[in-house]
């Protein structure tokens, strides 16, 4: 599934000029695949919604609430999910409230940023 993507920044994109800057999930989830959230680079696409891997279990996501849910429907506009890709399409790196709003309100497409560069942590 990935390459069904429409670029809309092709970056590099600094993890420092993206909004999520300072996301303290976004840099836990990076440290934790080893990677340095300060020396990651992105991109900015679109993608069909159904392509993140993770939307596939999102239907046993029961107690998810409707915070989020109740934002979009409001008209908030809240920053691209994170992703990375993977054989089978992309897996979330950050946004999975996000995107579970998306998935319940039947939204076909979703911004997102793709990890495209990133120097790993030796630990």
């Amino acid at each position: 599934m990935v390459g069904i993507e429409v670029v809309l920044d092709a970056g590099p994109i600094p993890y420092r000029e993206m909004a999520l800057y300072g996301d303290p999930e976004l840099e836990h989830g990076l440290r934790h695949l080893g990677l340095e959230p300060l020396d990651s680079s992105y991109r900015l696409i679109e993608i069909p919604l159904t392509s993140v891997g993770d939307t596939l279990s999102m239907g046993r996501w029961q107690n998810m609430g409707t915070a989020y849910i109740d934002k979009v429907r409001a008209g908030v506009d809240f920053p691209p999910v994170v992703v990375m890709p993977t054989r089978s399409g992309w897996t979330l790196l950050d946004g999975v409230n996000r995107t579970h709003a998306y998935w319940v309100l039947g939204l076909q497409k979703v911004r997102a940023y793709d990890l495209i560069e990133a120097s790993h942590v030796f630990l």
